[in-house]
């Protein structure tokens, strides 16, 4: 057989595996199989975006809390500006509970919020922890009995509904049979209280673990006051991050990671404070001059960001 003759057999034997290929490549957009896994796609892209535009926000809150603590730093006694400083910062917290809260609570209408934990839990921890920093300068004789616990916060965290949060999220009334039915993957059921007000949550978790960044700040806040001569304020601060190391220890974080490292960087916050006490109560006056030294003796300590 020539080689002519087996290439033109050759082609006549691939024709009909074209064709099948051909076949295979065409979908029917009314299978229902077709129809199930397009609605999957939609619903999956809608939870990305969601879920992208929530990290957002949550970056917003981050950057904000930031810039609050570092503004709560400043508050220094020889410069008589406590109140002027407590009455902006506490200011600019409840703008961020107002808007900022608002906006990831009304992305979160009609959804299961621990899907999305993980996106705005940095900037709920990082306003926990300015918000508890805020309090402990307001109620600081009071020590760790004035911080508010997660109920307070969460009382705070609930608004009203203007009628467009609903409608944007979840227009029941403009909805046909089928797209209510898709609706029950999508979301999960509202009562008639969460149509009427929605809220953030505050998870419990997510508490905790902000107020265990606060001993950071708090440890700052020593090394801070004994470069100023403020050595009571000292003394005063390892107390109640001592209260606060004694409570954290008898929790059980075996299942934790997250707890744990922060209990971790807390004991560290808590050695560098007791060693400016300690050296306030040995040097005296001179203990102002070695602050810088107290503040670099440990250099294993963690860092508490998320990024």
């Amino acid at each position: 057989m020539s080689q002519g003759s087996c290439s033109r057999h050759n082609n006549r034997r691939n024709q009909p595996k074209q064709k099948n290929v051909e076949r295979s490549n065409s979908t029917d957009e009314q299978n229902p199989v077709v129809k199930a896994f397009q609605e999957y796609a939609r619903e999956l892209d809608s939870k990305h975006d969601r879920y992208e535009r929530i990290v957002k926000l949550s970056r917003d809150i981050t950057i904000e809390a930031k810039r609050i603590i570092f503004l709560l730093h400043t508050i220094d006694g020889r410069k008589d500006n406590r109140t002027k400083v407590l009455e902006e910062a506490e200011q600019r917290l409840n703008k961020v509970i107002e808007f900022n809260f608002k906006s990831v609570a009304q992305e979160l209408i009609g959804q299961d919020p621990y899907q999305y934990r993980c996106a705005y839990s940095p900037g709920l921890q990082e306003f926990i922890e300015a918000y508890s920093f805020m309090e402990y300068f307001k109620f600081g004789n009071e020590g760790t009995d004035a911080l508010s616990d997660w109920n307070m916060l969460q009382d705070k965290m609930v608004y009203e509904n203007s009628g467009k949060e609903i409608s944007e999220e979840t227009d029941f009334s403009q909805k046909s049979v089928d797209d209510t039915s898709n609706d029950k993957i999508e979301s999960a059921p509202m009562d008639k209280d969460n149509i009427n007000n929605f809220k953030f949550l505050v998870d419990p978790t997510e508490y905790i673990l902000g107020v265990a960044d606060l001993t950071g700040e708090l440890m700052r806040r020593c090394i801070n006051s004994l470069g100023s001569g403020e050595t009571v304020v000292c003394l005063e601060t390892c107390k109640v991050l001592q209260q606060f190391y004694t409570g954290y220890v008898s929790l059980n974080v075996q299942r934790c990671r997250e707890l744990s490292r922060k209990i971790y960087t807390m004991r560290q916050s808590l050695l560098k404070t007791e060693n400016v006490c300690y050296n306030v109560k040995v040097r005296g006056g001179e203990a102002a001059k070695w602050g810088a030294v107290f503040e670099n003796k440990i250099s294993d300590d963690l860092d508490e960001g998320f990024y």
